[in-house]
């Protein structure tokens, strides 16, 4: 299974749109991995192609990443860093399967020229997607809205993402977790915040589950820079995700 990180920022991307913090000046000046374009992610396994989100930016992140066809496009929740790029999809030359919660799929706007090309299929919490031999798991997390994390497992290899999911776990998270061979968190913030895991957050949840590889990404003007992150986390076995960013698991 291959993950591709497109990009990497919260809600406002970094630099962000009309902010002189430092955060953003550093990445206005000398750009690399604290540039973060937002978030959203392609999972490639058993030949099949899953874009998960569509950021406003995401023509640009598909053409970017050379990226041509898609099975499937998973959206998390409604707000519109995580959809606010799918009425682009209205270009798109093929038809598109698009999968989104039962209590998400209302809060989609399509054009009347994506509506004729799109496949729309609603999914409940805990029901399984198939595509050949990779199969996704939808599961609620907390957040402000209604809101959607993934499991995606091939051969034996389960991947997790977690959304915009607030620090509030569950046992079936937990239990997730236990069998993870990556799980992937939304942390803007380095220390707590109400509405999302924060860095520390996960620095708490390697500690106690023994994860074997944590993925940090979905990172806002708030936290630290790229480089300061790297060298907080890395003790703890975690990786810093940067737009472009392609794992191997």
């Amino acid at each position: 299974m291959r993950i591709k990180f497109l990009g990497t920022g919260a809600a406002e991307g970094i630099p962000s749109f009309g902010c002189t913090c430092q955060r953003c000046r550093v990445a206005r000046a000398e750009g690399g991995h604290n540039v973060r374009r937002r978030a959203s992610l392609l999972i490639e396994a058993a030949g099949h192609r899953i874009l998960l989100d569509t950021p406003p930016e995401i023509s640009a992140l598909l053409n970017q990443a050379e990226v041509f066809d898609l099975s499937a496009v998973l959206l998390s929740h409604e707000h519109f860093d995580h959809i606010g790029g799918l009425v682009e999809f209205e270009y798109w030359n093929r038809v598109l399967p698009i999968f989104a919660g039962y209590d998400v799929l209302p809060k989609l706007r399509l054009t009347p020229r994506l509506e004729s090309r799109a496949l729309l299929s609603g999914f409940y919490p805990h029901t399984w997607l198939h595509f050949g031999d990779l199969k996704v798991m939808p599961f609620k997390v907390i957040h402000h809205v209604p809101c959607y994390g993934f499991a995606f497992e091939e051969t034996g290899t389960r991947v997790l993402h977690f959304s915009d999911s607030s620090p509030e776990l569950g046992n079936l998270h937990r239990h997730l977790l236990a069998g993870a061979d990556v799980a992937i968190f939304h942390t803007p913030t380095f220390e707590p915040y109400r509405s999302h895991i924060s860095v520390q957050g996960v620095i708490s949840l390697v500690q106690e589950y023994s994860l074997r590889r944590a993925v940090i990404t979905h990172i806002n003007h708030h936290n630290l820079l790229h480089e300061e992150l790297v060298e907080r986390v890395a003790p703890y076995g975690i990786t810093v995700a940067y737009d472009g960013l392609t794992l191997e698991v």
